[in-house]
C-alpha cells in the first residue's frame, strides 16, 4: 500500500485548536518546498512527500488515484478537528481532486501556482523520458523569477538536487497525471474558503489558471505576488505566510 512520509512542525500557541494545514509539492517535488511555511505558520503544519517521492512507498507508476488515496490515509490517520488542504501545481490538482471525493473533511483551500486544467509542455514529457538532467536545468529557468536566478543561485541548486533524487519515470508520470487533469466544469462544486496565490511571472501556471480559479471558486480569493516566479511559496516565503495567516484566521 503506498505510504506517505511527511514533515510536522507543531507551531500552535493554542494546543487545544486542532487545525492542521497539509501542503502537497508539485510534479517532481518533496516536503523542502514548503520549509518556509513549515517553520513560519503559527499552526500545525504538515508538508507530504507523496507516495514514490523521497522515502515515501509507492507504486511503479502512480496516478491520481494513488495520491489522493494516500493523502486521505494520512488525514485519517492524523485524526486533525480541521484541516486545511494546500497544493502547489500538481499538488493544487490533488488537493481539488481530493475535495471534490471528499468534501466534508476538507475546511479551506490553499492553491499556489496551479489551475483546474494542466497542460504539459511536450518537451517536459520528452526529456523526463530521455535526458532528466536537461529537465531539471529547464527547470532552473522555468521554475523561478529571472531576479531569482540571478540573486539567490543557493536556493535554485538546492531545488535542482532535491529534483534529481526523484526517480525520472516517477517525474513522468507526475507530469502526465498534471497533462490529463482536467476539472473546469467541476470548480463550481467548490464551497469552502479558497485561498489562491500565484507569482506574477510563473511560466509554468501562467496567472492565467488561477484568474480561472477565482472567477469560478465561489468564494474564493487571489493574491498575486510580484517578482516571483512558480516557486512563489520559496521565493517568497514571508509574504506567501502572511497570506496565509490571514486566510487561517479567517476559517
Amino acid at each position: 500500500m503506498p505510504q506517505i512520509t511527511y514533515d510536522l512542525m507543531d507551531n500552535r500557541a493554542d494546543k487545544k485548536i486542532n487545525v492542521g494545514v497539509i501542503f502537497i509539492h508539485g510534479a517532481a517535488g518533496c516536503s523542502q518546498v514548503w520549509k518556509n511555511q513549515l517553520r513560519g505558520l503559527p499552526t500545525k503544519v504538515i508538508a507530504v512527500n507523496l507516495p514514490c517521492h523521497f522515502s515515501s512507498e509507492g507504486p511503479e507508476s502512480p496516478s491520481m488515484e494513488t495520491y489522493v488515496e494516500s493523502i486521505y490515509e494520512l488525514i485519517t490517520k492524523l485524526e486533525l478537528d480541521k484541516v486545511i488542504l494546500g497544493g502547489h501545481s500538481m499538488g493544487g490538482a490533488i488537493a481539488l481532486s481530493y475535495y471534490l471525493r471528499y468534501p466534508s473533511k476538507v475546511h479551506g483551500l490553499i492553491l499556489i501556482g496551479t489551475g483546474a486544467r494542466l497542460r504539459v509542455l511536450p518537451v517536459i514529457l520528452d526529456l523526463t523520458q530521455k535526458n532528466y538532467t536537461q529537465f531539471i536545468k529547464m527547470m532552473d529557468n522555468a521554475g523561478f523569477h529571472k531576479e531569482t536566478c540571478k540573486n539567490n543561485k543557493e536556493l535554485v541548486k538546492e531545488v535542482a538536487k532535491n529534483m534529481a533524487q526523484i526517480a525520472p519515470h516517477i517525474a513522468f508520470c507526475d507530469f502526465s497525471i498534471c497533462n490529463q487533469f482536467d476539472i473546469m466544469e467541476r470548480l463550481g462544486e467548490i464551497s469552502v474558503p479558497t485561498l489562491i496565490i500565484c507569482g506574477d511571472d510563473d511560466k509554468l501556471t501562467p496567472l492565467k489558471y488561477s484568474k480561472y480559479l477565482q472567477e469560478y471558486i465561489k468564494d474564493s480569493t487571489l493574491h498575486i505576488v510580484k517578482e516571483a516566479g512558480h516557486l512563489v511559496m520559496l521565493e517568497k516565503g514571508e509574504e506567501v505566510n502572511t497570506l496565509i495567516k490571514s486566510f487561517i484566521k479567517e476559517i
